[in-house]
């Protein structure tokens, strides 16, 4: 999906600085912005994503912690992955290293990305015994709003909304074609092009089954996240190889 490829140029930029960027140098442009939205109707972990980059790359870091975190209700693992390098910067709040590691920790949930357990246990190490104390103390509770065993149930339901939309044979031919317009014209009026012209979609590619169907969709997301993880190289936050504490409890406190 378009959306996919935007996403990967936009965060390989959108976090390569600890504060917003200048407008020259912002990630995105509106036109990128509209498009991301329209490529992600039906997934509201991408739509508050694509909000939560919006507002960081213009300077609205409290705005971009919101919408990240309402994208992490809906078990959006990068928008958690964001919220730990946030908590662990101080980028646009204050610095927490407590919040960094449970946000790392539940972005690390699946444990199939060595990118983002590398950046778990980095932040675990560097905690004092009282803050790793902590961590494990709130866990549960972070887990419990945030965890994939609610959150991912919360972006089906929309994902199940969202194939109801489409339209077609009821054998499942999707007949008619689809244009999602990003809000500019490939012409104007006076005969000038536009910088950026509208976005089209297939109903097959609109309504894939990577879009369409949990399953297929969060094993989609999860190759996106590994690909996109290995451009970024996990964040600003520098590791080491893995080391796994041994004596700490696994499951929502840690693995």
């Amino acid at each position: 999906m378009v959306m996919r490829a935007i996403s990967r140029w936009a965060v390989l930029v959108l976090f390569a600085a600890g504060t917003a960027m200048a407008a020259e140098e912002r990630a995105i442009n509106l036109d990128v912005y509209q498009s991301a939205l329209l490529a992600a109707s039906g997934h509201p972990n991408e739509l508050n994503r694509w909000h939560g980059i919006w507002n960081y790359d213009n300077g609205r870091q409290d705005e971009a912690r919101k919408y990240f975190q309402r994208a992490a209700e809906y078990g959006d693992k990068l928008s958690q992955h964001f919220l730990a390098l946030m908590y662990w910067n101080g980028g646009g709040v204050d610095r927490d290293p407590v919040q960094a590691y449970v946000w790392a920790d539940l972005a690390a949930e699946r444990g199939n990305s060595p990118d983002l357990i590398r950046v778990r246990e980095h932040i675990w190490h560097e905690l004092t015994p009282a803050q790793q104390a902590k961590s494990l103390e709130i866990g549960q509770s972070y887990y419990d709003r945030y965890g994939d065993q609610v959150a991912q149930r919360r972006t089906n339901t929309e994902i199940r909304r969202f194939a109801r939309t489409q339209t077609g044979s009821r054998v499942g031919l999707l007949t008619s074609p689809l244009e999602v317009n990003a809000g500019r014209p490939d012409l104007w009026a006076g005969g000038g092009r536009s910088s950026y012209g509208p976005l089209k979609s297939t109903g097959t590619e609109f309504y894939a089954d990577s879009r369409a169907r949990p399953t297929e969709y969060w094993q989609a997301e999860d190759l996106s996240l590994g690909a996109l993880m290995k451009q970024i190289g996990a964040g600003k936050v520098k590791v080491g190889d893995v080391n796994v504490v041994r004596d700490r409890p696994s499951g929502p406190e840690g693995k």
